[in-house]
């Protein structure tokens, strides 16, 4: 399960670990606009991660067909969009 995990989320997980270093160090100056971006990319790329790691718990491995491939990446999409606008 690791090693799957970093094969299709290695990104996502390299690029968390960073965003929330840069909003940590950047949280107590006055740099609010790198901090509040950082942390909105690190929601992102952690909630990315966790919901991989869930649908893989609950459902495992899924064969996707082109159909389900198009509404999963709408389905990112919203998520993506949602996090920038909300958190």
């Amino acid at each position: 399960m690791i090693r799957r995990l970093f094969r299709y989320y290695g990104f996502e997980i390299v690029l968390a670990v960073v965003m929330l270093y840069i909003a940590l160090s950047f949280s107590m100056l006055s740099q609010e606009l790198a901090s509040a971006l950082a942390r909105k990319v690190f929601l992102w790329a952690s909630g990315l991660v966790a919901y991989y790691v869930a649908r893989l718990i609950k459902v495992g491995v899924v064969e996707w067909d082109e159909d389900d491939k198009k509404v999963y990446s709408i389905a990112i999409l919203l998520y993506t969009g949602l996090v920038f606008a909300f958190a």
